[in-house]
Parts: C-alpha cells; sequence; structure tokens
C-alpha cells in the first residue's frame, strides 16, 4: 500500500473515533461544546479528495482541544467533505462537491450531491467557517480566495498566516457549474472562507499552515464571542493583505485543449504568450499579462484527449489590484443579499 493511502487510512480511522465519541449525526463529522459562549465554528477539509493536507491538523487541532491544551468557550465542528473520493485520491468521484450547494444541486443524485445535502445543516449552523483546499499543481505561497464581504475579510485578516487574498466582487460565483461551501455560508449572512493551503496532498507546510490558522480562528473566536472584541480590531492587528482579482477566465471546452506542462500557481506570464493548444491544435495565447492560477491537467486518452468530466476552466489568470476592494462594498451597503452572478472575467 503506498503511503499516501497509509497515511489516509490512519488518519481517517483517528477522525472516526473521535467522531464516534462526539458525533452530530453528520457521517465523518463532529461537534465539541464547551458551553461557555454560543460562537460555533465550522472547519472542514478533504472536500476534494485528494487534497489531505489539512487533515493531520484538524486530528491535532481536535486532540489539543480534548486535552485542554488549547482551551476554548464555544462549539466547534469539524467535517471532511469527500471520503470515497479521498480513497481514490481523486479530487471527486462524479461532480465537483464544491460545487454542489445551494438550489442548483437540491435535486442531484450524485454522490457529491447527497453529501452536499448531508452537510448543509452544520453549514447553516455555523457562525463562522473556514474550508482547507490544496491546488493541483505547486504553489509558491498559500492564499484565501473568496469574494470581498466585510465579516468574512476581517476574519481572514485577523487569522494571517497567507499574506495573499484572491477576491472577486459581492456576488459574484467563483465558477458556473455550481456553488461552493463557502459561498453558501456567506448567502446566510455568515462568515465563510477559502484557504488554499499549497499543493494536494500530505504536505507539512500545509498541515502547519491549517493548524496555525485553527489556532488562531479558536483564539478570535473567543475574543469575539465571549469577551466582545471587535473582529475588525483584531483584523487591523494584523498587516493587511495583497489582493489580486480573477481577470480571466480559459473555459475547459474541448478534450483536446491542454497547457505545456510545468505551469504552477503564481507563475508570471505575459500577453501573448504560447501557453499550449486549444481545440484544434493551435498555439493557446494568453490574453493577458498576469499571474496563473489553478492550471489543470486532467487525466487524458491515447488520442490526448482529456477525459471527462472537463473542469470548468483550464486556467485563471490574477493580476495584483491598485485598489483596496472594500471599495466594491460600497455599492452594497443597502442590500441584504446581493444577486449571485457568475463571474465572467
Amino acid at each position: 500500500m503506498k503511503l499516501q493511502n497509509i497515511n489516509l487510512e490512519n488518519n481517517l480511522k483517528t477522525f472516526t473515533n473521535f467522531a464516534e465519541n462526539h458525533s452530530n449525526e453528520i457521517p465523518y463529522s463532529l461537534t465539541l461544546d464547551f458551553k461557555k459562549h454560543k460562537g460555533h465554528i465550522v472547519f472542514s477539509g478533504l472536500v476534494h479528495g485528494n487534497e489531505t493536507g489539512s487533515l493531520p491538523a484538524i486530528i491535532r487541532i481536535i486532540q489539543d482541544l480534548l486535552s485542554k491544551k488549547i482551551s476554548y468557550g464555544g462549539k466547534i465542528s469539524f467535517f471532511l467533505g469527500n471520503i470515497p473520493a479521498a480513497q481514490q485520491n481523486v479530487r471527486f468521484i462524479e461532480m465537483d462537491l464544491n460545487r454542489s450547494f445551494g438550489e442548483s444541486a437540491a435535486t442531484n443524485t450524485t454522490i457529491e450531491a447527497k453529501r452536499a445535502r448531508e452537510l448543509t445543516p452544520l453549514l447553516q449552523q455555523a457562525d463562522v467557517y473556514y474550508d482547507f483546499h490544496q491546488t493541483i499543481m505547486p504553489c509558491l505561497r498559500p492564499f484565501y480566495i473568496f469574494e470581498m464581504d466585510f465579516q468574512s475579510y476581517y476574519w481572514a485578516r485577523s487569522t494571517g498566516i497567507a499574506n495573499t487574498y484572491v477576491t472577486r466582487k459581492k456576488g459574484a460565483a467563483f465558477s458556473n457549474l455550481g456553488m461552493c461551501t463557502d459561498e453558501y455560508v456567506r448567502s446566510l449572512q455568515k462568515v465563510g472562507i477559502t484557504i488554499e493551503l499549497g499543493e494536494k496532498g500530505f504536505q507539512k507546510d500545509a498541515e502547519l499552515y491549517a493548524y496555525l490558522i485553527m489556532k488562531r480562528a479558536i483564539k478570535n473566536m473567543d475574543l469575539v464571542y465571549l469577551h466582545n472584541c471587535s473582529i475588525k480590531k483584531l483584523a487591523h492587528k494584523n498587516e493587511d493583505f495583497e489582493f489580486m482579482q480573477i481577470k480571466y477566465k480559459e473555459k475547459f471546452d474541448h478534450p483536446n485543449k491542454r497547457l505545456h506542462q510545468g505551469f504552477s500557481n503564481f507563475k508570471f506570464i505575459d500577453k501573448n504568450d504560447s501557453i499550449g493548444f486549444d481545440g484544434n491544435n493551435k498555439p493557446l495565447i494568453a490574453p493577458l499579462s498576469g499571474n496563473l492560477l489553478f492550471p489543470k491537467y486532467p487525466p487524458r486518452d491515447e488520442n490526448n484527449q482529456a477525459k471527462s468530466p472537463l473542469p470548468g476552466e483550464l486556467y485563471v489568470i490574477a493580476q495584483k489590484m491598485n485598489f483596496h476592494p472594500l471599495k466594491w462594498l460600497s455599492a452594497y451597503k443597502s442590500r441584504e443579499n446581493p444577486s449571485r452572478t457568475p463571474n465572467s472575467k
């Protein structure tokens, strides 16, 4: 058995043992309630099955909470998203779990849609939610990625660890394929945050980042919910982010479309660079300069055709912002729940 599988099975067994003693009746999930305040924070890992880096950190945090090494006064929950995909070391089985929340997937019969419906009641209970992810390809640094939202931004900044925040206008969807976990929580007017910890798999850096983020977020929950501290003031104790905005998305609309090998996240590319091939085997040209994110290299058949289902995008390009994205929110002050529209850029 490969080391990846051994690590996974050992960690899943440990998590399952904790879950049996602290069940919230949702499979591969548990809740601890220390009953000193009503704040409820939720952490998740393995929403994509091969993004296992946060799993050891989640187990370590649970152990530290139970042993009182870390003190906390409220309610805290943990869930592991896509266990069947994790056991096959793939991103998902039938559809992306992180596109399976909200109304669009309410009646879908896939494994992932059923899992999303299992998890929805827990997400509805969350006051603050952190979702740990990893990129498919190597990543030069960890980063936050979610739409600009007052409270979610302040919570992310107060937590720190990652210094880069890839954001978008409020109401703009991350993907046209469906709603992500953090988007669903924000649609309920709660705090929803996604963090990319680095390259997929069991990685020491990812484990450390996830552990420190959870430890800081737990401390902040007590400060806010037990001691009435302002999350905005806590956020301002840390340096602000480097802000980036996704300015272009290349649709993965043909199985022959492909990138040149070796692109990593945040690799800078220049406008008009040849970065791969389009559906007709002609050069795929970068439409603008910026940092390439989420390059996809799916399995291919003997004819070099990507196997279905195709991801929504082949890659995206992000650029540094020359203004603070909080300026976007001035137009939304009088709108409690702005319409969620696909981000076409």
